[in-house]
């Protein structure tokens, strides 16, 4: 019955009651990725991109002494373009290029994080981090979260029809996004949204912690028969 499309706009032909289910897992990160450039500028482009080129394969090769396979290291091409830089100097002032190479890795071993990050730190033209964290079972734990949520939203409604002297029937309908707007769907003015919430794939840091917890968080909302 799980589905990610939207419940329909028009109410139900048959009596119902809504619930909301919400889980939440708190892990602990078992990965990291760092996005990094290297990058310079200068009048001599030629030489600045062997330079870069040098720089580059230091890099790959410490990567690798600390045991970062093929897979897990991404090196763009070297860019050269006419610097920004250049249009604020004066005209007789030589040109000026950006070089630069972007580099994506993921570190699956934790453990190793703040050596990597001490290393890439001492090498020349490196800088521009971007940080995140994240799991690799990122699959098992938004199957978790789901099913946690469904298992709440019933207990919600079970206690809605209870309270309601009602009994609760079969799954008229399920979305893992929130309904944009419940009253809207039941015809009430002064309609309150609610905004989605999905899955943190891979929280961003803004330094090179890394944070003692990850917290995802799933909700879905459902549709029950009410039982004649």
């Amino acid at each position: 019955m799980l589905t990610s499309s939207v419940i329909a706009s028009s109410l139900p032909t048959y009596p119902f009651i809504h619930a909301t289910g919400e889980a939440t897992l708190s892990m602990r990160p078992d990965l990291g990725e760092i996005d990094f450039e290297l990058t310079e500028l200068s009048a001599d482009p030629e030489m600045t991109f062997s330079m870069l080129e040098k720089a580059s394969a230091e890099v790959i090769t410490f990567l690798a002494s600390q045991g970062l396979s093929s897979d897990d290291i991404e090196a763009a091409d070297i860019k050269r373009f006419v610097s920004d830089v250049e249009y604020a100097d004066a005209t007789d002032a030589p040109k000026k290029f950006r070089l630069l190479r972007n580099f994506h890795i993921v570190i699956r071993d934790l453990q190793k994080w703040n050596m990597i990050i001490a290393g890439l730190l001492a090498k020349p033209f490196v800088g521009n981090f971007s940080v995140n964290f994240g799991r690799s079972d990122m699959d098992k734990i938004q199957n978790d979260l789901v099913i946690m949520a469904t298992t709440n939203a019933k207990d919600n409604a079970k206690r809605l029809a209870q309270g309601l002297s009602v009994r609760l029937g079969i799954v008229g309908a399920v979305s893992q996004s929130p309904l944009k707007s419940i009253s809207t769907l039941l015809g009430l003015d002064g309609a309150i949204k609610r905004e989605e919430q999905a899955v943190q794939h891979k929280p961003t840091t803004k330094d090179f912690y890394v944070p003692t917890w990850l917290k995802y968080k799933q909700n879905v909302d459902v549709v029950f028969r009410i039982k004649p």
